[in-house]
């Protein structure tokens, strides 16, 4: 077997294939895919993507894992952390020694006190009795709070609110970044944003536009924002294969949906239609405040037939803005990544916050 080596874009077809070939088995069969070209998700993950390979002596791709920076608040100060992500093995090499050759490849690069994050779905129990096992040999993952993930369907409406929310434009650039500077150092791993680079269409913000987002103003005074962000051009969740009757009984569920709020389900081979929450900041954590957001963004993605994918960590006071709602959840973990003891005993006890977007 070759050993490890830096990704480049010579090898995003093989990656491509190597997503295609690994789906996420269940009651449907779905598949997590990257498509036309890995690197442009891998640069809305982290703003120096570092994503490695392992390829066998016929140089057949075996294994991907990334591992890239991203600047993110860590008590308070712009720092630049790891996210780990998109591991993925090849049905040949599992069951071997390449985990742990992985591991300890990535050891060296790693620096005392570097931030590694990383997600776990609480169901896939195969990453769950691997890479966070604990077995000798591998890094110890430490848990760093647990993740609701939630489908929004369809918002309650509101009673009595008294907040404007409208879509941004460029007007609001100014506002935007100062509201930004001010709030997101209070959630420990909050990404960094410079909202500039939206404009200039960097891509750390593929796709995404300023009228993505939506501002709540209590009279004249900015409160809240968030975005919605349709990345279907570089992330896809594919349904590959639906069980028996199913395939049949979604062409039902799609009208119920469409009258009443719900996730439209695609013919085998297509893509569900997602929203993704982003850049949520809120002042002083009112659920009130992003409720009245959502109900206006739900509005706006079932005109699409779209949904809102949130994500907030259980403790989060803002997960309560979501009572009420039509939503389907998931679970999962978070963890900090420790090869040079527990990272967590140098973080303050700050609100975390996840980015899901960016997972």
């Amino acid at each position: 077997m070759g050993a490890f080596q830096l990704a480049s874009a010579a090898d995003s077809d093989d990656i491509l294939q190597l997503f295609r070939s690994t789906p996420q088995h269940g009651r449907v069969l779905l598949n997590f895919e990257r498509e036309p070209d890995y690197f442009f998700g891998s640069q809305v993950t982290c703003e120096d993507p570092e994503v490695h390979i392992a390829r066998n002596d016929k140089g057949e791709l075996l294994m991907l894992y990334a591992i890239g920076h991203r600047t993110s608040y860590i008590n308070g100060q712009p720092k630049p952390m790891r996210y780990a992500h998109d591991l993925r093995i090849a049905e040949q090499a599992r069951g071997g020694r390449l985990i742990l050759r992985m591991a300890r490849y990535v050891q060296n690069m790693i620096q005392p006190g570097e931030i590694i994050q990383t997600v776990i779905l609480s169901e896939n129990k195969a990453s769950l009795n691997s890479v966070a096992s604990g077995r000798a040999g591998l890094p110890t993952y430490y848990p760093y709070g647990d993740i609701e993930t939630s489908l929004i369907f369809r918002m309650p409406k509101l009673k009595n609110n008294a907040l404007l929310v409208r879509q941004a434009n460029v007007d609001d650039l100014a506002a935007m970044q100062q509201f930004h500077d001010q709030h997101a150092p209070q959630r420990q791993l909050y990404p960094r944003y410079n909202f500039a680079d939206i404009v200039d269409a960097h891509p750390y913000f593929n796709g995404l536009q300023l009228s993505d987002y939506w501002l709540a103003y209590r009279a004249d005074e900015l409160v809240g924002m968030a975005a919605l962000w349709d990345q279907k051009h570089f992330k896809q969740t594919r349904v590959l294969a639906y069980p028996m009757g199913l395939s049949w009984l979604r062409y039902f569920w799609n009208f119920w949906a469409k009258t009443v709020g719900g996730l439209h389900l695609p013919a085998a081979g297509g893509s569900l239609h997602y929203l993704m929450l982003h850049s949520v900041l809120i002042q002083a954590e009112q659920p009130q405040i992003l409720q009245a957001l959502l109900a206006k963004m739900s509005t706006y993605a079932n005109a699409q037939d779209a949904v809102i994918s949130a994500g907030f960590f259980h403790d989060d006071p803002l997960r309560s803005a979501l009572q009420g709602c039509r939503r389907q959840t998931m679970q999962s973990q978070n963890f900090l990544i420790g090869y040079h003891g527990d990272p967590r005993v140098a973080l303050d006890d700050r609100p975390g916050y996840i980015e899901l977007a960016r997972l």
